[in-house]
């Protein structure tokens, strides 16, 4: 249970009553809707390796919009390799952090952590010591559209059920946003906005608490 609810980006965290469908028509690219000119896909993959790498740490805004178009936006810190925090807004009880090995989905209100290992979510592609898409993932499909590059991957290993599709901003290679498609076709998309890199960050961002230890585990930790 806690690998599906990890694979969607954590379905759970948004609230309905937030739900703004007009907001949340975009469709990931596909080959069939892209513009049929040729790039340099392997040059393409080499940048984006170049620029996933070469990210230390990150702190950025985040909007997660469900299946269902509810919307819930967030804060998002990541120190490469292997830690990683989603922080939603309130009123949502959920936090997310990853801490090298294990991720962890905390509900403050029902004061539970369910854990999974990192490699079966797709926060590992972004997470890894050494990014390396091609090696890490199958490539199902990369087309350019619009001035932004579309990465299609699955794991070839079926740890992690479903599709993820990464958008990155040509010619940086900036990670903009990507969709997360699950088992059952769900999709999930995480749009990131106002990142800073080569930020400091407070270790603490990244421990995973016990449910019953009584800390305060979202707030005041930056």
């Amino acid at each position: 249970m806690i690998t599906m609810l990890l694979s969607s980006l954590f379905l759970q965290a948004a609230d309905p009553a937030q739900t703004t469908p007009e907001q949340s028509t975009a469709e990931p690219a596909s080959a069939e809707t892209t513009a049929a000119d040729t790039f340099d896909a392997d040059a393409a993959m080499a940048g984006i390796n170049g620029y996933l790498n070469s990210v230390d740490t990150m702190r950025a805004r985040f909007t997660q919009v469900s299946p269902h178009g509810a919307l819930i936006s967030g804060l998002l810190s990541m120190d490469r390799p292997g830690r990683l925090r989603f922080e939603y807004d309130d009123p949502s009880p959920i936090t997310v952090i990853a801490d090298g090995t294990t991720v962890a989905i905390e509900d403050a209100a029902l004061e539970t952590v369910d854990r999974a290992p990192i490699r079966s979510t797709p926060l590992y592609w972004l997470l890894a010591d050494e990014i390396d898409l091609a090696a890490d993932a199958e490539i199902i499909d990369i087309v350019r559209e619009l001035g932004f590059i579309y990465v299609t991957l699955r794991d070839p290993n079926d740890e992690m059920q479903g599709t993820v599709q990464f958008v990155f901003e040509e010619p940086t290679y900036i990670l903009r946003e990507w969709f997360v498609t699950d088992a059952l076709g769900q999709m999930t998309r995480v749009i990131i906005q106002d990142q800073e890199v080569d930020v400091e960050l407070s270790p603490r961002l990244f421990v995973i608490p016990e449910p019953d230890d009584g800390r305060d585990s979202r707030r005041g930790r930056r």
